[in-house]
């Protein structure tokens, strides 16, 4: 029998599973435990432990974290063997770390890509660029060293783990890194996926109810210049429709004032939740609403699926690898706000029948991101390549 594993999993925010980054190692890590493995954690608390409110003391400290992550590492190498970093958190050689083992440059949302948006979010809502001269000095610079950092990681690492299909065309055909890479999507936990499917109202309350969902932060990104459109197209159609907004980490003014006249009335906002509370605050919903322009993977889209709840999305990094398979009806050309919402508006104004059908579908496409077997396949392939590597340390 194979040894257990003895994994680091380095991450530069909280260990906190509200965070999309943590929560994939979180929840990794309870799964390699569950098959024996050791895991242990490196994170920013560990490296920073007094919190700041100050964003520009965040960001240096986020500028600073691969330096404490190589020292740390440098003092503790001996002990693993498998290093799984956030992409960008190592940038030192592997000599330099002293660590002879496998490391892992792990993606969450490729910073190229992400950046690609951003340069094109500034030329289509230039009004939504903040701060004075010397503020947007300091991020462009720190934007630039993030850049630099995550090729670094990618120069330095074993292997490369994506998490979608387009990273890995990106990686190969943009950069032009020819570094081993590995496609491993996200999941849910057995637990987790079971209380969302059972906490569900049955599909006629649902499909009366006429509710729309959205969990994610509100930036430009998750496409928060998009919703006010959307909610004025579906509700002109669908008067009695209302909608949901979860983890939105945002004052509901400021929520409130982008959705525009009347959000008020039919708008709910929950800025912050816990994650055993999402089954029930999902329990009523009708179809959720994805207009995100780019994302890593995207585990809000998996958790709506296994609640049963159809999700209309943009077709772009993540969601597409998620849905195209399964429901690629519900895929729509980013930025295209009214087909986003006539597909919205179909399945709220359809028939019961219909919207069964597709709760049906969407529980089953959830099913195919569990993290067990994707553990699983995870340290099977780490194994298969830290075996390459000692072997070819031995000859």
């Amino acid at each position: 029998m194979d040894k257990p594993l003895r994994i680091l999993a380095v991450v530069n925010t909280p260990w906190d599973p509200r965070l999309g980054a943590a929560r994939v190692w979180i929840d990794l890590a309870e799964e390699w435990r569950k098959s024996g493995h050791l895991v242990e954690k490196y994170c920013l608390t560990d490296a920073f432990p007094v919190p700041t409110s100050s964003p520009r003391i965040s960001a240096l400290r986020l500028t600073l974290f691969p330096f404490c992550a190589a020292r740390f590492i440098r003092r503790n190498a001996h002990r693993f063997d498998v290093i799984d970093a956030l992409a960008g958190t190592l940038i030192s050689s592997k000599k330099s770390l002293r660590f002879s083992g496998l490391l892992v440059a792990r993606s969450v949302g490729l910073y190229d890509l992400y950046e690609k948006f951003e340069q094109t979010a500034a030329r289509r809502w230039p009004s939504s660029r903040k701060g004075n001269i010397l503020g947007r000095i300091f991020y462009g610079l720190f934007y630039k060293g993030v850049r630099a950092a995550t090729h670094a990681s990618i120069r330095h690492c074993d292997l490369l783990n994506l998490p979608n299909s387009d990273e890995l065309r990106f990686l190969r055909d943009e950069i032009g890194s020819l570094r081993s890479a590995m496609v491993q999507p996200y999941g849910l936990a057995v637990e987790h996926r079971q209380a969302l499917w059972q906490a569900a109202a049955s599909s006629e309350t649902r499909w009366q109810q006429k509710k729309i969902c959205f969990i994610g932060m509100w930036t430009l990104r998750k496409g928060a210049k998009d919703w006010g459109e959307i909610i004025r197209l579906v509700r002109a159609r669908v008067p009695e429709a209302q909608f949901l907004f979860l983890g939105t980490m945002a004052e509901d003014e400021k929520v409130r004032s982008d959705l525009g006249p009347g959000a008020v009335e039919w708008v709910e906002l929950v800025a912050r939740y816990q994650p055993d509370a999402l089954p029930q605050l999902l329990s009523d919903c009708t179809v959720a609403a994805f207009p995100s322009y780019v994302e890593g993977f995207g585990l809000a889209v998996v958790e709506q699926l296994a609640a049963g709840i159809p999700v209309v999305a943009y077709d772009v990094t993540g969601p597409r690898d998620i849905l195209h398979h399964s429901l690629p009806e519900l895929l729509v050309a980013p930025g295209d706000v009214v087909r986003f919402s006539e597909i919205i508006i179909d399945i709220l104004t359809n028939n019961v029948s219909h919207y069964e059908e597709l709760r049906r579908r969407s529980g089953q496409a959830a099913e195919a991101f569990s993290w067990p077997p994707i553990a699983r396949a995870t340290t099977e392939e780490y194994r298969r390549h830290l075996a390459s590597l000692r072997g070819a340390n031995e000859t």
